[in-house]
């Protein structure tokens, strides 16, 4: 899995592109929410007739601190949005995956730290079997800018995780209890008899 980080003015334009880019791809005719910054149900579906509905939703904080930013559009490039790629000969990972990942990379990021319900709003987006991406208006809840440290380098380091703890777990599941037991071979006939007690051996 690899990440790649950039940013926007545009919320609204990135929902635009994200369900542009799902309709060109098989069995993906919209692009669906994996997961959020509030419950999943509770938010319009990115259909056409959604997207100003989701876009506002999304960008409310952004507007409440920083006001000044509709007077100069795309001048203020403040939303963050990181495309996950899986590769594309490998197995589609369900969306629990894929959500699992996005909350792990926000975290990891500083955007949205587990447990912290002032955090950044944000949604991950499934456009594809093999692609997920990741839409972050950087303003929080309480008015602070979240901080960004690195985030492209911690958000790869945890999409090797993921990719190390997928490889393990076949290797684990094989020494599960339901797995088959593993029977030990049988010594060769020519093995010499054990030594009689009391005999050390040279």
């Amino acid at each position: 899995m690899i990440p790649s980080i950039t940013r926007y003015a545009s919320t609204r334009d990135l929902l635009v592109a994200a369900q542009h880019q799902a309709r060109y791809r098989h069995g993906h005719p919209r692009a669906r929410i994996i997961a959020a910054w509030r419950s999943v149900p509770d938010l319009p579906e990115p259909g056409t007739a959604e997207f100003d509905a989701l876009a506002a939703d999304l960008d409310a904080d952004l507007v409440r601190l920083r006001p000044s930013r509709e007077r100069r559009p795309g001048r203020e490039r403040d939303v963050w949005h990181c495309t996950l790629r899986a590769h594309p000969d490998a197995p589609p990972l369900p969306d629990a995956c894929w959500a699992d990942t996005a909350h792990r990379v926000l975290a990891a990021t500083g955007i949205a730290p587990a447990g912290d319900p002032l955090a950044c709003r944000w949604i991950a987006l499934r456009v594809d079997s093999h692609e997920v991406r990741i839409i972050a208006p950087l303003a929080r809840q309480d008015g602070r800018l979240p901080y960004l440290d690195r985030d492209l380098s911690r958000a790869h380091a945890v999409c090797q995780l993921v990719d190390f703890e997928s490889r393990r777990a076949p290797v684990a599941a094989s020494h599960s209890p339901h797995a088959h037991p593993v029977r030990s071979p049988r010594p060769p006939a020519w093995a010499p008899a054990p030594a009689p007690t009391g005999h050390r051996s040279r």
